[in-house]
């Protein structure tokens, strides 16, 4: 079915020669359903993305003159935009079929919604890589039980609809180092201005979910940004987000096993200590359980062991991510004494 609606289609793009293609092939097939025009923001990429872009004679393109961020990068296309429905999709994202109509029609049936997401899928396109389908899983958990539409904290910046100039009024996208963060701090804006953020069954993308020491990396990284929004906000993400209170406290467990393993090393059988390990160990499968059901049920009991031990990664990824924050706001800190007394 196709809605009498004008959407701009805005892609921002970074080195995504490997994946550029086969998105655009499925977001021209879904943009039949509108007037519509297709965007890409290369952000300054290296490799052959552009090239690949302008094959596509229905595919606007625009080139930053230097690398500034995926936040800029939409921000970009909001300003190209004629239209002023808006469809983010990332370039590394195959969205579903008519899931950009599912989403539109969400969309203009509320004016109190500000934006309306599709839900990933934990299925990986990153082939014979398990740490990729750990990832895909603990990405996507969280929406499992949802029969229709969910209300969240975060907008699903990766692949979601608004109106451009709602966008404008609230002010646009915040640039971050590297990607993530965006979807929180823009989330939070959209409900402190009153309106709510969806994401909806029928709207699905896959993509290709990195190995886990990729995540672990982005999580030091991303765990650094989100702190400082935490801070504004002094609430944690809704479920599904990969920023609640259960992330919260499983990073904590972590850091207690890790001390554990340590004191461990340095007084050798210690029966307590050994106690104290498995007790934490059990707090951890237990408050993680539903995950690690719904982790063995998509891809096998081998899985569920895999996942105890995935999840002590990507948790040291939050805490050292924390102590970056810390080390940050003590430089800082420090920083601007000096400058003061100096002057």
């Amino acid at each position: 079915m196709s809605l009498d609606l004008k959407v701009s289609f805005v892609i921002p793009a970074y080195n995504a020669e490997k994946t550029i293609n086969e998105c655009l092939i499925n977001v021209i097939r879904e943009s039949d359903n509108f007037s519509s025009e297709i965007i890409v923001i290369d952000d300054c990429s290296s490799d052959d993305t552009i090239k690949i872009v302008k094959k596509f004679s229905n595919v606007k393109n625009y080139t930053l003159r230097k690398n500034s961020g995926v936040g800029y990068a939409r921000n970009v296309g909001s300003r190209l935009a004629k239209n002023d429905i808006l469809c983010y999709v990332d370039s590394d994202l195959i969205i579903s079929k008519n899931s950009v109509q599912e989403l539109v029609k969400k969309l203009i049936t509320d004016d109190k919604i500000g934006s309306v997401g599709a839900i990933p899928e934990s299925v990986t396109l990153t082939k014979n890589s398990w740490s990729s389908k750990f990832v895909g899983l603990r990405s996507a958990f969280g929406f499992e039980d949802v029969i229709d539409e969910v209300e969240v904290s975060d907008a699903q910046s990766e692949f979601f609809v608004i109106y451009n100039d709602f966008l404008k009024k609230i002010g646009g996208w915040k640039y971050y180092r590297n990607a993530g963060g965006e979807e929180y701090e823009l989330g939070h804006r959209i409900v402190f201005f009153n309106k709510k953020n969806l994401k909806i069954k029928h709207a699905t993308y896959k993509t290709y979910w990195s190995n886990i020491s990729t995540r672990f990396t982005k999580n030091i990284d991303r765990t650094e940004k989100y702190i400082q929004i935490f801070v504004k906000r002094k609430k944690f993400d809704s479920k599904g987000s990969g920023a609640t209170s259960g992330h919260a406290i499983s990073a904590l467990l972590t850091s207690f096993l890790c001390l554990n393993v340590i004191l461990l090393i340095i007084i050798e059988n210690s029966v307590n200590l050994i106690n104290s390990f498995l007790i934490l160990l059990l707090l951890q499968i237990f408050l993680e359980f539903k995950f690690l059901i719904f982790a063995k049920n998509k891809q096998g009991l081998k899985m569920f062991f895999y996942a105890i031990l995935g999840i002590q990664i990507l948790n040291i990824g939050i805490l050292l991510g924390g102590l970056f924050f810390l080390y940050n706001l003590t430089f800082n800190y420090f920083k601007s004494i000096f400058n003061i007394s100096s002057k």
